[in-house]
């Protein structure tokens, strides 16, 4: 996944569990200057404040005294998650797991740093370990839904950098009002998620294209369940707008309806950087640029690396080609997600408008080497552009010779859907003729 797995990061039931538990040992044991309850009680007060680095140091020397603690070992793994070493995290995490096999908690934020790190089929398989440990409870079943909402729309990224990829979106976008069957004929989605993100993550460079289907259409089911199970008698109920608002905006393309949820989860905690890029986003869907900058600019204010945010000010700011603005903010995405494909792309634009167009080149050339999808042909007239200024006459000539050639093919492909349709309409149409 692009970006990191990131909903309710420490949900309230939690962060009460823990305080509970330290504050038990504390009462218990005493308070020696470098015990372990004190260390463990300082670097929990660091985690409540967000002071993670502190954190983590003082909860290193608490480890060092009870290794297998499980409070120690679930701080750690969570500050060293929030500062961005989700490998470091993993370990830590899993210890906590082992000490307590009936708390929810580690394999959510397991579920959360196997995510971040790529190891998806892994991540699923932590959430779901949750939602048996939690028996259903609101914070795990939460926890899943958001990342199978966050999978979904991954996915669907991620297939639309190839050819063949633009095939299984199209396809999904035909079928997506029977997802549902086609999910009852799988088999359970919840055992086949895990088998089907290790097809998908297969290093072969050839598309699992069933594999890429059946997984969106899994998680697709999995999270409209999960957001089913959720009512308004939950004890978050901004976390239930929230999702129903993903649930509208990533699978029913309902972006007025995504917009009124998560107004409703903002009137609940109006400052949460997530709800308020959420917001822009859904605002940015329906059109609204006014409104998706400003609730994107609020919440980077209030975190700077939210990567939705940014993702929403880099499209405005590129549609307004202001490409000056632009570059910042993919620049800061590129370093973020360096692999995702359309980020360089539209840097490589952007770069080209300004005039950079040695650097353009090199993201340009090489993904439309690769065969990154440039259905209309303005990729390929851009890099023409690019290398005729650059004095590469020869291959300038090339692109824009593809440029046409990919132009072309796309209008015949339009007016011959669009004769398809009038034939349907015209179908349809027809008086019965008895």
């Amino acid at each position: 996944m692009a970006s990191p797995v990131s909903r309710r990061i420490k949900s309230l039931a939690a962060v009460l569990v823990l305080a509970a538990g330290v504050g038990l040992a504390l009462w218990a044991q005493g308070t020696q200057a470098d015990s372990f309850e004190t260390l463990l009680h300082r670097g929990f007060d660091f985690h409540q404040q967000a002071r993670f680095g502190e954190a983590i140091q003082v909860l290193n020397q608490a480890r060092e005294l009870e290794p297998n603690d499980y409070f120690a070992n679930l701080l750690l793994g969570i500050d060293l998650l929030r500062i961005g070493k989700p490998l470091d995290a993993i370990p830590r995490l899993q210890s906590a797991a082992r000490t307590k096999p009936e708390e929810e908690f580690p394999e959510d934020y397991l579920g959360e740093a196997e995510a971040t790190v790529g190891r998806y089929g892994l991540a699923a398989e932590a959430f779901e370990r949750a939602v048996q440990r939690g028996h259903g409870s609101e914070q795990s079943i939460e926890a899943w839904a958001g990342f199978a909402l966050e999978r979904f729309h991954s996915i669907g990224l991620q297939l639309r950098t190839s050819e063949e990829g633009l095939s299984v979106a199209r396809r999904l976008e035909s079928t997506a009002k029977t997802r549902e069957q086609v999910a009852a004929n799988d088999k359970s989605c919840s055992v086949a998620i895990p088998l089907l993100e290790k097809r998908f993550a297969n290093d072969s460079q050839k598309l699992d294209a069933d594999a890429a289907y059946r997984l969106s259409i899994c998680y697709a089911f999995e999270a409209g369940e999960a957001a089913g199970r959720l009512g308004n008698s939950a004890e978050d109920l901004a976390a239930v707008h929230e999702l129903r608002g993903d649930v509208l905006l990533r699978l029913s393309n309902d972006p007025d309806g995504a917009e009124k949820e998560y107004r409703q989860a903002i009137s609940l905690h109006p400052r949460d950087p997530r709800l308020l890029e959420r917001l822009a986003e859904a605002q940015l869907s329906k059109g609204d640029s006014d409104n998706a900058k400003a609730s994107a600019q609020v919440a980077l204010v209030l975190d700077p690396h939210r990567q939705s945010a940014l993702r929403t000010l880099a499209a405005i700011a590129m549609n307004e080609r202001d490409y000056e603005n632009a570059l910042p903010l993919l620049r800061q995405l590129t370093a973020q997600t360096p692999n995702d494909k359309s980020i360089s792309i539209e840097l490589g634009r952007a770069l080209a408008e300004t005039g950079d167009d040695s650097s353009a080149l090199k993201l340009l050339e090489p993904a439309l080497r690769e065969g990154y999808p440039d259905e209309k042909g303005s990729l390929h007239a851009l890099l023409a552009r690019v290398l005729k200024r650059l004095g590469r006459d020869t291959d300038a000539g090339r692109a824009a010779a593809e440029a046409r050639r990919l132009s072309d093919q796309f209008q015949a492909h339009s007016a011959q859907r669009e004769s398809q349709d009038a034939a349907k309409d015209k179908e349809t149409t027809k008086p019965d003729a008895n």
